[in-house]
């Protein structure tokens, strides 16, 4: 029996990715665009990374309930659920999974930063954020999302990162202009004809005057005693609200570049494992494995059936 380990960038133009592909064509060419994108949308709501092989292609099986058993049968044979599951959303259906990961791929070649996922501000938790020497903030609205969270959003992100981007699809620019204070910025998204994704400054980002209290107070007890042990405080408090007080009333001059290294040193390892196996890692997981730092090979691994 066949052991299969599936990677992203490794098992492209092997023969059996070839027989793969055609499988899944055939599959594809069964449905209309509108039924393989509500298709999708099914599958990214209910895919979990940590779920069995088997359970997600019984996931499979339910959503493509016009195709033969016996289609289904040849894909599993050859190829992981991840992985079926992974193109299939990226070819129809672009949802915040699939824009975080084209933009991840983009920031990854800069040089001197760390990226972060889903950093909690306020009442809100930003998509992305990027540390350098400023400190960066990135709100992905896609062509499925509202705007009726966008204004409490943006005001918390405006109070705690220097510069704010809000990043959506091109022909929605104008309209979230509406609900962004003009300090934001606006990167616009394409699909491009090889089915990637370019991305555009719409509108640069002004540099915000952030709120001290806000993103102290956004940092764990353990944050804080970690922030006053690099303002180089010795007697550090037990409780958090004590050590925010003491951050107000004596550092508040000294805060912001030790901030900003506090949150590098926070998330750079994260950020260092994510970028040295992004090609290892499916798109649509690349949150999952910034926030676990679980080898690929043993996240993509199963075996057939019967095999001891």
């Amino acid at each position: 029996m066949q052991i299969i380990v599936g990677t992203y960038r490794h098992n492209g133009g092997r023969p059996e990715m070839n027989e793969y592909y055609k499988i899944l064509n055939k599959i594809i060419k069964q449905y209309t665009t509108a039924e393989m994108e509500q298709i999708c949308k099914t599958l990214n709501k209910a895919y979990n990374i940590y779920d069995s092989e088997e359970y997600r292609w019984v996931q499979l099986r339910y959503v493509l309930s016009k195709t033969p058993e016996s289609d289904i049968a040849d894909l599993h044979n050859i190829q992981l659920s991840n992985r079926v599951i992974n193109d299939l959303i990226l070819k129809f259906y672009p949802c915040e999974r699939v824009i975080k990961y084209y933009l991840i791929k983009k920031l990854k070649s800069l040089s001197n930063h760390t990226v972060a996922f889903e950093m909690s501000i306020g009442n809100s938790r930003i998509d992305l954020c990027r540390i350098n020497g400023y400190s960066y903030a990135y709100e992905i609205k896609t062509a499925y999302d509202t705007f009726d969270r966008l204004v409490t959003q943006m005001n918390d992100y405006t109070e705690a990162f220097e510069r704010v981007y809000l990043v959506v699809p091109f022909e929605r620019r104008d309209e979230a202009a509406h609900y962004i204070p003009n300090n934001c910025g606006i990167i616009t998204y394409r699909k491009t004809a090889n089915s990637n994704f370019c991305f555009r400054y719409y509108r640069k980002a002004s540099l915000n005057s952030c709120n001290i209290q806000k993103c102290a107070e956004s940092l764990s007890s353990t944050e804080l005693s970690s922030l006053l042990r690099l303002l180089k405080f010795k007697n550090i408090p037990s409780l958090r609200e004590e050590k925010l007080n003491v951050l107000f009333k004596h550092y508040t001059k000294n805060f912001w570049p030790l901030y900003k290294k506090l949150l590098k040193d926070k998330y750079s390892l994260k950020w260092k494992f994510l970028v040295d196996h992004f090609d290892e890692i499916l798109p649509i997981d690349i949150q999952n494995f910034f926030s676990t730092s679980l080898d690929p090979n043993l996240a993509y691994y199963t075996k057939k059936a019967g095999q001891s």
